[in-house]
């Protein structure tokens, strides 16, 4: 299994909620250069789960604009548990049902780190600290915790 961890892009806090707040410009920059990473294998993921708060449902849509391997069409759908707030359990839950070997989650912190420990070291404590729009490319056969290992890590 591939799973590709994004945190959104940098976004503005001027909203009336947090679920409403948008993309700064230099948070898209940042994701369409993030896009173009030419060392993640695109062609190998099939679905993009993305939270249901604008500033993560814009970073997914600059991501399927500008994807390195745009040839290869990514099926897009909204995911409850993967906001800020979200629970690893849940989100591991749901992983282990999908049919699919190569999923990409668009999510924010704290959420994006603790998943990153929690695949990779058992304790969601232990993740890696995830700037806006960073990638985060974790391997292995299944996701459940300690069972992925992180491959690569791309900051903006």
């Amino acid at each position: 299994m591939k799973l590709l961890l994004m945190r959104h892009g940098e976004a503005n806090f001027d909203a009336p909620s947090d679920a409403q707040r948008q993309l700064t410009q230099r948070g898209s920059a940042s994701v369409i250069q993030q896009s173009q990473q030419l060392t993640i294998p695109w062609h190998e993921f099939t679905s993009l789960w993305v939270s249901p708060y604008i500033r993560a449902q814009q970073t997914a849509s600059l991501l399927l604009q500008n994807y390195a391997y745009k040839k290869h069409l990514l099926n897009l759908q909204s995911l409850g548990c993967i906001t800020p707030h979200g629970e690893i359990n849940e989100v591991q839950n749901f992983l282990l049902q999908q049919q699919h070997e190569g999923i990409v989650l668009i999510t924010h912190q704290p959420l994006v780190s603790g998943l990153i420990g929690h695949f990779c070291h058992a304790n969601h404590h232990m993740g890696e600290p995830m700037r806006p729009a960073s990638m985060a490319l974790l391997e292995g056969e299944v996701a459940a915790a300690g069972c992925l290992r992180l491959t690569h890590l791309f900051h903006p």
